[in-house]
């Protein structure tokens, strides 16, 4: 099946990828991981559901960050291969 088709029916998920053991993103979501624990053991109830909204805004922004990146890759991508057949013009 073509990259197209398989975008369609959803078997693509170029926002999903695996953070490899002992990568830079895996040190980064250990620290998250220590830090969050630190502040649970030290905040109250309220105070935690504070620290969640808050992760869940970072989430949120990150996502929407990653997702203009992929637009913007995508397009100057689509210009790279289009000036590459046809030119310029």
């Amino acid at each position: 099946m073509d990259t197209i088709r398989e975008l369609f029916y959803g078997n693509i998920h170029p926002f999903e990828r695996d953070v490899p053991t002992d990568s830079e993103g895996d040190k980064l979501n250990q620290l998250i991981i220590r830090y969050t624990e630190t502040l649970k053991s030290t905040l109250n109830e309220q105070e935690m559901q504070t620290v969640e909204k808050l992760k869940d805004a970072l989430t949120e922004q990150s996502s929407l960050c990653e997702c203009e990146g992929f637009i913007n890759g995508f397009r100057l991508g689509v210009r790279l291969m289009a000036e590459s057949f046809y030119g310029r013009e």
